[in-house]
């Protein structure tokens, strides 16, 4: 009986998919493609039976096709084509591979990784975080996901674009360089035009107190830092079209 290091495998999952966010593909990429390649071999490696060799199997010739100048070329699934297309499929091999790895321990499957180039998910997602390079991967991320994302570096900027936007979902620092987090939250609840977006606190705070206070001025979820790109997605996944602040 294989003996399966499902910590590594997880890991190795998690690893796979932060590469392929950053390393976007669709020209000749040598050094994203050697670090697919070794990521894959690990993944074997720690999870090695038959579905999640086909799983990984996949991802690894796909990679190659990502990583090049025209390997993508002809592709299509649907309505994607091209690296559209050859994204999409390595996100349903990696989706199959937890998958297998969450069914090896004997636990029930959890929903597909979200693709990392979907349509258009009509969700307006606005993050308030003085942190600039934070912010920006985190943009970079959600908009690769399908989602409009705005920034805000301040409690002020971030709830006058509030008031402009009117978005669905507010990811928001507790610490702020002109005030916090919790007193911006209570300003959003106050304005009609606001109040009904979805507020989750992305922060460094994890006392009980903190918690709390989190819940009290009007936050949804209290999420600590750092938070894998897998929750964060999940979480947008799971908001509901009931949450919407604005319009259609």
């Amino acid at each position: 009986m294989a003996t399966h290091d499902f910590d590594k495998g997880y890991a190795v999952h998690a690893a796979l998919l932060a590469l392929f966010i950053q390393e976007h593909g669709g020209t000749n990429n040598a050094s994203a493609l050697a670090k697919a390649q070794a990521l894959c071999d690990a993944a074997v490696d720690a999870v090695n039976d038959l579905e999640s060799r086909v799983a990984i199997r996949g991802v690894k010739s796909l990679a190659s096709l990502l990583y090049s100048d025209d390997g993508h070329h002809g592709v299509a699934i649907g309505e994607l084509h091209g690296l559209h297309a050859v994204r999409l499929q390595i996100a349903n091999a990696l989706s199959a591979y937890r998958g297998r790895i969450e069914l090896l321990e004997s636990r029930k499957p959890s929903r597909p990784e979200i693709p990392a180039v979907v349509d258009p998910k009509h969700l307006r997602v606005l993050v308030v975080e003085d942190n600039r390079d934070s912010a920006e991967s985190l943009r970079r991320l959600l908009e690769l996901c399908g989602y409009a994302v705005t920034i805000a570096e301040t409690a002020k900027e971030g709830l006058d674009a509030a008031k402009s936007l009117r978005p669905d979902v507010i990811l928001c620092d507790i610490g702020l360089p002109d005030s916090d987090g919790f007193s911006l939250a209570r300003a959003l609840r106050k304005h009609p035009e606001t109040s009904t977006a979805r507020l989750i606190a992305v922060t460094a705070y994890g006392k009980d107190e903190d918690k709390e206070q989190s819940k009290k001025a009007g936050f949804a979820l209290h999420l600590l830092k750092p938070v894998s790109p897998g929750t964060l997605l999940q979480v947008l996944e799971d908001t509901p079209k009931a949450a919407s602040g604005g319009g259609s």
